[in-house]
């Protein structure tokens, strides 16, 4: 018998799913009340936020969404941390070193606008750098061809100031 409380928990859940850009499964097994408290204001910052809920509800939500890859992993007590801003490598960081610190608490996987991720691509995940980082070195590489080809044609005037100095600097000596 479906109630009126559940179906208020799904659409909730269905609007994390749809505002979210990447969600983020874990078990937390064994890990206190005070803790997740703790990690959950973290993630505040890191623009996401660390959701409990029972895994029928969630895998309603998630039926015709992007997110339907990790209908495999809810099992069992797991969490889900949705993920809001551009940087999604923020909140797996932050995940990760919590479940360094916390051995009860395991990294199941996640999805990242639409891509099923597993434990393994959450680490890689984390290891990204910042979008504004990665922006600068785009930029950066857009930028080397122009600035290869100014030295080329700043070289050939160069090499021939220095042709015509070394050649008045030896009739000067000579």
């Amino acid at each position: 018998m479906v109630t009126e409380a559940k179906k208020v928990e799904v659409e909730k859940l269905q609007e994390l799913f749809k505002k979210s850009r990447c969600a983020l499964i874990a078990e937390y097994n064994g890990v206190t009340a005070v803790d997740m408290t703790a990690l959950r204001q973290g993630l505040r910052g890191a623009e996401s936020q660390l959701k409990v809920t029972k895994n029928t509800l969630a895998k309603l939500a998630i039926k015709d969404t992007s997110f339907e890859g990790a209908g495999s992993m809810l099992a069992g007590p797991v969490s889900i941390i949705f993920s809001f801003g551009d940087d999604v490598s923020k909140p797996a960081k932050m995940l990760l070193d919590f479940a360094k610190t916390h051995d009860t608490m395991k990294v199941v996987g996640g999805v990242l606008e639409g891509s099923t991720l597993g434990p393994n691509d959450v680490k890689k995940l984390a290891t990204l750098p910042p979008k504004p980082v990665v922006q600068g070195m785009l930029l950066g590489l857009l930028q080397a061809p122009a600035r290869n080809f100014v030295g080329l044609l700043v070289a050939v005037p160069r090499k021939m100031l220095y042709a015509l100095n070394a050649i008045a600097d030896k009739k000067q000596a000579g």
